[in-house]
């Protein structure tokens, strides 16, 4: 059977699904020992609110709720046995490899990529797998995957994925009022879930927003209208969840610090100007992590940039993939991205290749607004951590993989015509 009769399959979904889980296993099978590091002793080990499973309200009802009942449920279940934490985890990770999986075949599967209709199924699952197996196996995930604590990443992951592939569903045309009603209040309930998960999931609105623009709305202002009661909905909620979280900006229950305050304004080890300035090159190092992933690091010790135009100071011992340039320089890397993908999102023509530009647009800034509660002006203690980069790195793998299958459907083209040069060659000598 050919590769291509793989793909045609309608039986590629459950082989798919099966692959993902199957990899992201292999990968992380010799983590299940692994034992509690750093906050997972004060938000599991010494944390005695979740040893009584009886307490679920209460535990739901607090800090990242959502997320420390799953540790309750895993501390009824096994106690302090570390593999039934990792099996949680990676079970997590494997729903959102497949979840990635049916997001870009959705995506590219109702668009226009430039290519003959009857080659969109098959080029749909194509990069739609290859995107869903670089995110469960890649090793900048390993943080994520494998620091108990961070379950909070995987699972505000999680439901902003399911949040999102319930929009689509919502939004599509052919589905009925009472299931669009139903769909909706799904998605409502996923981004309170994922927030209560992980405060990063407040970029879904964002997000679910730029989907639309892009790929439903495609590029009118004025198809948006139909959506408009689950926007309400999302602003709604996103202004409830939010209000408490820039006015208090609480500190991060579980790590002490010399001040109290692990993030917010209220941080005395950095000022704002000093954090925004530090995520320029901190951004650009993601980048080149996702391309290069070594010296990777559970705790970097990241030079901070105390102004746009000096050489951020290295501490001594510190290992990192490049020398930090002046924040400036990162930031004109990032403009140029940024507007790159701005410039894609805006041409609006009928040409072929123009779902393939509000692709790029789409994925690039995906990448971007999901980092953004953590790569701003408000400081946190932690200027960079890899499990950050657990979601915002799904635009990365898509564009990687776009990439790809499009350099070997070039390279298929030249064969051809390679080999009808040598016929010709050879039929006139």
């Amino acid at each position: 059977m050919s590769i291509e009769k793989i793909f045609e399959s309608r039986r590629f979904h459950v082989v798919a699904g099966l692959l993902i889980a199957i990899s992201a296993f292999l990968v992380y099978s010799n983590t299940f020992n692994a034992s509690f590091h750093f906050d997972d002793t004060t938000q599991i080990v010494e944390n005695y609110s979740i040893k009584n499973l009886g307490n679920w309200v209460d535990i739901i009802r607090g800090h990242r709720g959502v997320a420390m009942l799953t540790f309750a449920i895993n501390y009824a279940i096994g106690g302090m046995n570390v593999a039934g934490y990792h099996i949680v985890n990676l079970a997590i990770h494997i729903i959102n490899g497949i979840l990635v999986y049916f997001l870009i075949f959705f995506t590219l599967n109702r668009i226009d990529m430039g290519t003959d209709l009857k080659s969109v199924p098959s080029k749909a699952k194509k990069i739609a797998i290859y995107t869903a197996m670089l995110f469960a196996v890649h090793p900048i995930q390993t943080q994520a995957v494998t620091y108990i604590v961070q379950r909070m990443e995987t699972l505000a992951s999680m439901f902003m994925l399911i949040g999102l592939l319930l929009f689509i569903k919502g939004a599509d045309v052919t589905t009925r009022a009472p299931a669009k009603v139903l769909l909706y209040g799904a998605v409502a309930i996923s981004y309170v879930s994922g927030f209560y998960s992980k405060e990063v999931a407040i970029t879904l609105p964002a997000i679910i927003f730029l989907y639309d623009y892009c790929f439903f709305a495609n590029g009118s202002v004025r198809k948006l209208i139909p959506r408009l009661p689950i926007y309400i909905i999302l602003i709604a909620i996103f202004v409830f969840l939010a209000a408490p979280t820039f006015t208090g900006l609480q500190e991060t229950p579980g790590i002490s610090t010399a001040s109290g305050a692990s993030a917010g304004f209220n941080v005395q080890s950095i000022t704002p100007k000093e954090y925004l300035f530090t995520q320029f090159n901190v951004l650009i190092y993601y980048i080149t992590l996702l391309f290069v992933p070594i010296n990777q690091n559970l705790d970097y010790d990241f030079p901070i940039s105390k102004g746009l135009f000096e050489v951020p100071m290295v501490k001594q011992g510190t290992v990192l993939n490049y020398p930090i340039p002046p924040a400036f320089v990162s930031l004109i890397v990032l403009m140029a991205i940024v507007g790159f993908a701005l410039y894609l999102l805006l041409k609006r023509t009928t040409d072929n290749g123009h779902g393939q530009r509000s692709l790029i647009a789409f994925f690039i800034l995906w990448f971007f607004i999901i980092l953004s509660p953590t790569s701003s002006f408000v400081p946190i203690i932690d200027v960079i951590f890899e499990h950050r980069l657990y979601l915002p790195s799904v635009g990365f793998f898509f564009l990687f993989s776009l990439t790809f299958d499009q350099f070997f459907e070039y390279l298929e083209r030249r064969t051809p015509n390679s080999k009808e040069q040598g016929l010709r060659s050879v039929k006139e000598s």
